[in-house]
């Protein structure tokens, strides 16, 4: 959750530094799950953490990109309105089952992947500025929306949750 902010800080100036912060997020994103597992497993509180990281992580690298003309506006609220009905669900589904249980669904996490790739696009725009990222930049802020809308309104029928 502090690299959203290091993150956040750090974009505006430009340079290979917002790329730095990025890979080094996204590294860390990738080794939690395995070092929880590896220390007798996820508790509940852990796996809710966990995504709750990776929110903010996206939605506060987003609203950067937004102050910096690279991130549509919207895009920041679709990933916020997808990521609450999933924090629920999963908060949900875990006291249920009485054990961490994401609310997983394809959708959303082909929507994850895509909020992660929209701000490591950005941080690359940055890192490397040149005429090839409008087109590039304009593709993947509409996949975002158009993932995070259809993961808010799948989440949002009565039988999930």
């Amino acid at each position: 959750m502090a690299l959203a902010l290091v993150f956040a800080a750090v974009l505006p100036a430009g340079g290979w530094l917002p790329l730095g912060v990025f890979a080094l997020a996204s590294a860390s994103d990738y080794v939690d799950g395995p070092l929880a597992r590896r220390a007798g497993g996820p508790s509940r509180h852990g796996v809710l953490l966990d995504a709750g990281a990776d929110v903010t992580f996206v939605l506060v690298a987003s609203l950067a990109g937004v102050a910096i003309g690279r991130v549509w506006r919207l895009v920041p609220v679709a990933i916020a309105c997808a990521a609450i009905p999933f924090l629920v669900a999963s908060m949900r589904r875990s006291r249920a089952a009485g054990r961490p249980t994401r609310a997983y669904s394809a959708v959303g996490h082909a929507a994850g992947v895509c909020n992660y790739a929209l701000v490591g696009l950005v941080a690359g725009s940055v890192a490397l500025p040149g005429t090839v990222w409008p087109p590039i930049l304009w593709c993947i802020n509409a996949l975002v929306l158009a993932l995070n809308a259809t993961a808010v309104a799948l989440r949002l029928r009565p039988s999930r949750w």
